[in-house]
């Protein structure tokens, strides 16, 4: 892996309504997943999570590590799951999903 930190960070997430009524919103590139009442309130509160997660990763003491714990891919099914959503939407007439991508500017470590 690159040890370089990028400025930027482009991130894939995705969202699913639940059988109780609820979304699931959730970004693959970094394991996080948020379940709200709306779609709206589920990406929301995702992009709060990944926010607080990426000043965590910059808060760190051991700098090496930081492009490494930018990088925390979901498990191959769940990524699965992202790319049929993204047909689902893509195709068919009912919206039964979201998909979407999200860019971060990165704060640099000093």
């Amino acid at each position: 892996m690159n040890n370089q930190i990028p400025k930027i960070i482009h991130l894939r997430c995705y969202g699913y309504p639940t059988r109780r009524g609820t979304w699931i919103a959730s970004c693959i590139d970094l394991s996080l997943i948020a379940e709200r009442s709306s779609a709206q309130e589920s990406i929301d509160a995702l992009h709060e999570q990944i926010l607080l997660y990426v000043e965590s990763v910059f808060d760190t003491k051991d700098k090496n590590s930081i492009p490494y714990l930018l990088s925390r891919p979901v498990p191959w099914y769940q990524k699965l799951h992202y790319y049929l959503i993204g047909t689902i939407c893509r195709f068919a007439k009912i919206r039964r999903g979201f998909k979407f991508k999200r860019e971060y500017l990165l704060p640099q470590a000093a």
